[in-house]
């Protein structure tokens, strides 16, 4: 049998494809160099040298600077135990955790935050080898967010799930279990959430708090409630029941707010 010719370009072609990982490695070392520097410049003071959290400003702060080390972030878009993707990080950056020291990032242009997380990424020795996780999806909120019935409803499930231990029964964050909470992953004091005021730290959007119930809040005490939700037995849990509990969430902070004030889109960073 004869061989089939192989064309001139053929080789072209494969010294190509063989030279895309190199090159892709290249780009990436590049854009981690230029990520040290933004890291260097913006947030060494309070993320620390090692990114352990343990930067010279972190004593100062009642928050503290997350620890980039141990690879747990509590803001993400994936499933509870695994890690943000680049968007989630992002996100972070460009605006910021309400509550705490850390600002948003708009200043920066979008390279230099993509190269700071490049950088960043870099303190979790294990990030390549175990990637990101694949964000949840998350459902166009119905037409019901923020009726009086769904509200309700998520008063019920706030109650049954008891929410109130911890949150307290009107989310101010007192409930009994409140002053109990061990100190998080990272050695810090835990203080519930107080749903009453301002926004909320992982953004201001129904789909924010549907996605931290989704995902919870990983290294702190708030679990992820998806195997609840994805799995409504149709009694205790219902269809739709997610949404009625972020319903009653937002109710707390805006208690006259009806379905078309909770649907508000968030501000792009």
């Amino acid at each position: 049998m004869q061989s089939m010719a192989r064309s001139p370009w053929t080789g072209v072609f494969l010294l190509c494809l063989a030279a895309l990982p190199a090159r892709a490695a290249d780009q990436n070392a590049a854009l981690k160099a230029e990520g040290a520097t933004v890291y260097a410049r913006y947030c060494v003071g309070c993320h620390g040298v090692k990114g352990d959290g343990k930067g010279v400003a972190a004593e100062m702060l009642i928050v503290k600077p997350r620890d980039f080390t141990k690879g747990i972030f509590k803001f993400r878009s994936t499933p509870s135990g695994t890690l943000p993707t680049d968007d989630d990080l992002y996100k972070v950056l460009s605006r910021g955790v309400y509550r705490t020291s850390m600002p948003d990032w708009a200043l920066l242009t979008e390279r230099e935050r993509l190269a700071a997380i490049a950088y960043i990424k870099g303190f979790y020795p294990r990030w390549t080898e175990q990637g990101a996780g694949t964000p949840i999806f998350i459902p166009k909120p119905p037409a019901t967010l923020g009726s009086p019935e769904s509200v309700a409803r998520g008063r019920e499930l706030y109650q049954m799930l008891e929410c109130l231990a911890c949150h307290g029964d009107s989310g101010h964050g007192d409930g009994p279990s409140a002053k109990t909470l061990a100190p998080d992953v990272w050695g810090n004091p835990q203080k519930p959430f107080d749903f009453t005021k301002g926004r909320l730290k992982s953004g201001p959007t129904p789909q924010d708090v549907y996605r931290t119930f989704m995902t919870g809040i990983s290294g702190t005490a708030m679990p992820s409630y998806a195997d609840i939700f994805s799995e409504p037995d149709g009694e205790n849990i219902k269809e739709g029941d997610a949404w009625n509990l972020v319903s009653y969430i937002l109710s707390l902070r805006t208690p006259t707010a009806g379905p078309a004030a909770m649907a508000g889109k968030e501000q792009q960073p």
